[in-house]
């Protein structure tokens, strides 16, 4: 039992982690009862981010949104993950949350990057190689600065 514990304490901390920038970023507690549109896509966006880069199951998840006080389950977790890329490709708020986010730390950075890999579509593949392009020319020039 406390393997367990201690792995869902790591985890639940990731998760505050993450919570913390989100809210930061977007200005809306994801824990609020309300069906807002910038709610919704904030909570899709952290979602889609625990689950495809962290590595969170869909109840690992709704456990965090109700241990703080949000009625959610696994149902609407997947909901929200499939709806997401809708979400990205009309919303007026994800690209700017995105992008403020990868601005966050080098973390959020691959996580945008991995965002845009996988919801190419011709709005953001310019964008997508600009990070990637961007990360490939930071790590040549720390390359440089570890030979002199």
């Amino acid at each position: 039992m406390k393997y367990f514990d201690r792995e869902f304490t790591e985890h639940y901390r990731e998760a505050e982690d993450l919570y913390g920038k989100i809210t930061d970023i977007t200005g809306v507690d994801i824990f609020d009862n309300t069906r807002k549109v910038e709610y919704i896509e904030a909570r899709a966006l952290f979602n889609y981010i625990l689950y495809n880069t962290h590595g969170y199951t869909l109840t690992r998840i709704a456990r965090f949104y109700i241990k703080n006080g949000k009625h959610y389950d696994h149902a609407t977790c997947l909901h929200s993950l499939k709806n997401f890329a809708v979400y990205e490709k009309f919303s007026k708020y994800l690209p700017g949350w995105m992008d403020k986010l990868g601005k966050v730390d080098e973390v959020g950075k691959n996580d945008l990057a991995r965002f845009y890999l996988v919801n190419l579509n011709k709005g953001n593949t310019e964008v997508a190689y600009e990070y990637l392009k961007e990360m490939y020319e930071q790590q040549q020039v720390a390359q440089v600065q570890q030979v002199h």
